[in-house]
């Protein structure tokens, strides 16, 4: 039987393409509420209907607070928050600036955090919630010119346990789930050469095949549901069986 997520309430972070897109609309197959965080909502808002769409940029607090008050002013509630809000530029470390490092800190790490600030009270007080954090392999395995994006998924991991730690006596859960090389548009910006990235992809897979924002989806609503309430503060890794980490 599939995951059923009938009338959950769940927000989205970076909704308007590829993973998050995905996931929105999984979600909405599965008979969720579901908010749909956009940072260029004008653009995206298409992408994501019958969703609601929510202009979102994850390093302005104020739209954080006001999206998530229109996702309770429309639904009475918010039952499952993922942070997959997040950027990934190509720079060698040792060419690095610090606006670099912080404008991929204050998105991916600082971001998730913001978002989490603003569900947490809500949360408390229906005494449940879930909070889905995305990770990477990178974390696990480091690839060049990624220095930024790995710093912010490993405080990714951290912040995961804490929270967990700290809110499992409200029947908060927090996990991460930690993704491998999923085939986006954003992916074919940085390797337009699909091919190329097939073979590279199979030779360090233990299943062959690519993964895809549709085929990840059930990971996340598995996450989501009753049916994982006793799995808090861990991280999965979803990525054919590129790394073998725990």
């Amino acid at each position: 039987m599939g995951v059923e997520l009938t009338n959950i309430v769940c927000l989205v972070t970076g909704a308007g393409a590829g993973i998050g897109n995905g996931l929105v609309h999984g979600f909405l197959r599965r008979g969720a509420k579901v908010g749909a965080g956009l940072r260029d909502a004008e653009k995206s808002t298409s992408q994501i209907l019958p969703a609601l769409p929510l202009p979102m940029d994850v390093t302005d607090a104020d739209q954080i607070t006001e999206s998530v008050a229109a996702v309770i002013g429309e639904f009475g509630r918010i039952d499952v928050l993922i942070n997959n809000a997040g950027i990934d530029p190509r720079v060698p470390a040792d060419e690095l600036t610090y606006d670099e490092w912080r404008r991929v800190l204050d998105l991916n790490l600082d971001g998730a955090w913001r978002c989490c600030e603003a569900v947490i009270p809500h949360m408390k007080a229906q005494q449940s919630g879930v909070i889905i954090n995305v990770g990477s392999i990178t974390f696990h395995s480091g690839f060049p010119h990624l220095t930024h994006y790995m710093a912010s998924k490993g405080g990714i991991v951290g912040m995961t346990r804490g929270l967990a730690r700290d809110l499992g006596s409200y029947g908060i859960r927090v996990n991460c789930v930690h993704l491998g090389a999923v085939q986006t548009d954003g992916e074919r910006r940085h390797f337009p050469d699909e091919q190329q990235v097939l073979e590279q992809v199979n030779a360090r897979q233990c299943l062959p095949g690519r993964l895809t924002p549709g085929n990840i989806e059930p990971v996340f609503a598995f996450l989501s549901s009753p049916d994982s309430y006793w799995i808090t503060g861990q991280c999965l890794t979803v990525d054919g069986g590129w790394i073998h980490a725990g």
